[in-house]
Order: structure tokens, then C-alpha cells, then sequence
């Protein structure tokens, strides 16, 4: 038998469930949709080209990570920002963040401070450029970059679970007033901090970084939305 010319292409394993969910999930972290807003899942079906027992399972799956509130027999609606929520999240990222860039300035190589100048160089244009959610994601790429290094594993999964639970907070905290701009200085400040190689003073700041970002959102979280 000849061997084929060129690779297969690669099987999408997706199904529809995972496609409404994904499209759903990144609208509300994109603010897309508000907090607050009511879902229509008759519109919802018909934009997303799925039928309505797909969306319900999406829907469900959304409800199990907080991003929407769905009781039986009532509309589904979008979760309001909410300061236990934010609280909860932050204090907890604070204190295994701060921990997890501790261990990894101690263990941080040439190549791992070269991808963390990239990804500044990437998120100055982010701000330049008004990208709020190229900037989001290069900020998660940023902080595990140094996470990663610790080579604590366990850890590493809880820190992504939080964050992954904090996105659409970090997003509205980047596009408030001047948040991305703030945290880039923030990123900086920490960069250097681990050129130094100052094991202390990279603890204090992600952990500060982290704290303000809470401040700023508490305020948000009690704005009218």
C-alpha cells in the first residue's frame, strides 16, 4: 500500500454539547454577554445551530463552574459579578500564587525568563492595540510560565482550576479604566524581580498583584452592572 502524501487531517472529537459550551463560556468571559443577562435559549439554539437538548447539558455544565444561574423552570441567566465570590477566589489564588512563584524564581532557567520577556513584549501591544482579550490570555501565560517552574504539579492543576474560575473577573479587571495598563507595570516590576533572581521580593509582589486586583474588584462587583 503507498503511503499517503500528506498527513490526515486531525478528527474533531468535539461534539455539539462541547461546541455550545465553549461558544457560551467565551462569550461571558468576553463580556459578550452581561452579568445579569437572561439567556434565550430558543435564540441561543438557533444562532448556535444546535438543538435544544445540547444547549440544556451546556447550560448545566456552565451552572457547575458558577457562570450562569439555573434553577428548574426559570430562565437561565448570566451570574452577576459577586464580592464572595470574587473574595473567595482571589484570597485563595493569593495565597498559593504567592507560594507557587516563590519555588519557581528559585528554579527559573535563561529559557523560561526569555518566553516571560516575550509574553511582556506581547502584552505592551495587547494594551497598545485596546485587545483586552489577547491581553487576558497573555496574562495567564505570563504568571504560569513562572508557576510552571516550581515543578509542583498538584498545585499547578488547583492554580488553573482558580483560574479558570477568575477569567471573566481578570477580563473586567482589564478593561476597567486603566487595569491592563496597571497590571503590564505590575508584570514588569515582577519580571525584573526575577532577573534578580530575588526569591522575596517576587513572593511580595505577585502576592500584592493579586491583592489589588481584589481591591479593584470589589469595587466593580458592586457597581450597577
Amino acid at each position: 500500500m503507498r503511503a499517503p502524501t500528506e498527513p490526515p487531517a486531525p478528527i474533531d472529537y468535539r461534539t455539539k454539547v462541547d461546541v455550545a459550551y465553549e461558544q457560551l463560556r467565551r462569550w461571558i468571559l468576553t463580556g459578550r454577554l452581561k452579568p445579569g443577562e437572561k439567556l434565550d435559549q430558543d435564540w441561543l439554539a438557533r444562532h448556535m445551530r444546535v438543538s435544544r437538548t445540547p444547549l440544556r447539558q451546556a447550560l448545566l455544565r456552565l451552572a457547575s463552574e458558577r457562570l450562569i444561574a439555573a434553577e428548574p423552570h426559570r430562565t437561565a441567566v448570566v451570574a452577576p459579578l459577586a464580592v464572595e465570590e470574587v473574595e473567595d477566589l482571589y484570597q485563595s489564588r493569593r495565597a498559593l500564587e504567592s507560594m507557587l512563584a516563590e519555588a519557581g524564581t528559585m528554579k527559573l532557567t535563561e529559557s523560561t525568563l526569555r518566553q516571560m520577556r516575550d509574553l511582556l513584549d506581547q502584552q505592551e501591544r495587547a494594551v497598545d492595540e485596546a485587545d483586552p482579550d489577547r491581553f487576558t490570555e497573555l496574562d495567564r501565560e505570563f504568571h504560569f510560565a513562572l508557576y510552571r517552574a516550581a515543578g509542583y504539579a498538584r498545585a499547578y492543576d488547583i492554580i488553573q482550576e482558580l483560574r479558570d474560575s477568575s477569567e471573566r473577573y481578570v477580563r473586567f479587571y482589564a478593561v476597567y479604566k486603566n487595569g491592563a495598563a496597571e497590571s503590564l507595570l505590575d508584570h514588569k516590576r515582577i519580571f525584573e524581580l526575577c532577573v534578580e533572581r530575588d526569591v522575596a521580593g517576587v513572593r511580595h509582589e505577585v502576592e500584592h498583584h493579586v491583592l489589588r486586583g481584589l481591591e479593584t474588584l470589589r469595587t466593580i462587583a458592586v457597581e450597577p452592572q
